[in-house]
């Protein structure tokens, strides 16, 4: 191979330093490895881990369960035997902990493939202190590893929706600056005004509470999802670094869009949970997935139901016996739980709620909760009881818009993004409103 590149091109060599499948290899042997290709004068040796069939949070592209630089002390035993430099890859995201792992001497390099998809430009606001924004990997994998799976066999990205576009999307500033306003601090809502912004538009951002964030708050609640903060605090830095301005506390009407006079309103008003017409589903013991998450609401001591075996439904279940240790029960309708999560993802949530001890319960449609209890019909027909102090309703969302026909009478201009649209994806949402402030 030297022969072939010549003595000025790097060799590099890309390994996992534990396989974590039985039988396969192990550090003591990567050690030994080390050894020799160090011998044989490469120019670098890259420590990675997993192999495909490793289990979930052993992955060679490691979901957002997988603790951070989870290579970096294997890295600092070989770079301790070798001569040549060692890279470490795998859940480091961020210019901090590469400068600690540079720093502590366990590695010469640090190698950030996702972080550098999800903010190309990263070297630069870290070297620049603007570390709050910086669109951190979130480790989520729906763009860059499930897209590639999908119908477009494309990289993506949750965080950046700019990603593999860079060529088109101009984000250069826009002859006749517009006045904008956005409605609604979510991620659609956020991102959204970041990119008006950056196309030299006058934006001005409402909410109707005190916080950023919409759903992504309780989001960043269950386990593992700890890291989705991060996109709402670099999306918000983003923009007041952009000038964008904030309006909170303030719940929008007709009489604020009638004096805003806003060329153009974008309504990212999110979603709602939903709440379906089931008997007994507004008594007190029901409280919603996002009022747990978030402790709105304490549950009753005693046994739990989770309605809804989705995403929200599962992790909150998790959340709940994490934090309670009470028994927890989920009832989904459908044959199979987590059915919309990403799969990389989904693996380790339901190791996690096995762990728990979650009793799971498919084909399960609830026709009635009581104080006490929660009735459903089985695949049978057949009516079914769960005895239940507590009563968690995460049946899913609904879009929630109830200002476009407002907005499209003071404004020739109006766009709806997001889960205002449909509930949903976040991926979706955020690449809609990136899309939407682009066009204008």
């Amino acid at each position: 191979m030297r022969k072939n590149v010549g003595y000025d091109f790097p060799i590099t060599v890309r390994y996992s330093a534990n396989e974590y499948v039985t039988g396969g290899r192990t550090e003591v042997e990567t050690y030994q490895i080390a050894m020799h290709l160090d011998e044989l004068k490469i120019d670098g040796l890259n420590i990675s881990n997993g192999v495909y069939a490793a289990d979930a949070t052993h992955q060679i592209i490691a979901p957002m369960f997988t603790d951070h630089g989870i290579n970096v002390n294997t890295a600092a035993t070989i770079k301790n035997m070798v001569s040549c430099p060692v890279m470490v890859a795998n859940r480091i995201n961020n210019p901090g902990m590469a400068d600690m792992i540079i720093a502590s001497k366990k590695a010469d390099f640090v190698c950030m493939g996702r972080g550098s998809i999800a903010d190309p430009d990263m070297p630069n606001k870290a070297k620049e202190g603007r570390f709050d924004e910086i669109n951190y990997c979130l480790g989520c994998l729906q763009g860059c590893a499930t897209s590639l799976l999908g119908p477009k066999q494309e990289v993506d990205c949750l965080v950046n929706p700019r990603v593999g576009l860079e060529y088109k999307d101009s984000l250069d500033k826009v002859a006749n600056s517009k006045k904008v306003m956005v409605v609604g601090a979510g991620p659609a809502g956020l991102m959204a005004a970041r990119t008006a912004a950056i196309k030299g538009h006058d934006v001005t951002l409402y909410e109707a509470t005190s916080h950023f964030g919409g759903a992504f708050r309780s989001a960043a609640y269950p386990s593992g999802k700890g890291e989705l903060s991060t996109l709402i605090a670099s999306y918000r830095a983003q923009c007041e670094h952009l000038g964008v301005k904030f309006v909170m506390n303030t719940n929008v009407t007709e009489e604020v869009i009638a004096n805003t006079k806003a060329d153009v309103i974008i309504l990212a008003t999110g979603s709602k949970p939903l709440m379906p017409n089931i008997k007994g589903i507004d008594l007190p013991n029901v409280v919603s997935a996002e009022d747990v998450l978030l402790g709105n609401k304490e549950l009753i001591p005693g046994p739990v139901v989770v309605c809804g075996g989705g995403e929200v439904g599962g992790e909150t279940a998790e959340f709940i016996t994490a934090n309670t240790m009470l028994p927890v029960t989920i009832l989904e309708m459908q044959s199979e739980i987590l059915k919309e999560m990403a799969f990389q993802n989904k693996a380790p949530l339901m190791e996690l709620m096995a762990k728990r001890g979650i009793k799971v319960v498919t084909n399960a449609k609830v026709v009635e909760i009581t104080a006490n209890s929660v009735s459903y019909e089985d695949n049978t027909g057949s009516i079914q009881t769960v005895i239940a102090s507590s009563v968690v309703s995460a049946f899913g969302y609904k879009a929630y818009n109830p200002l476009e026909e407002v907005a499209k009478k003071y404004c020739a201009e109006v766009y709806v993004v997001g889960s205002a649209v449909k509930a949903g994806n976040a991926m979706v949402a955020i690449k809609e409103a990136y899309d939407t402030a682009l066009s204008l």
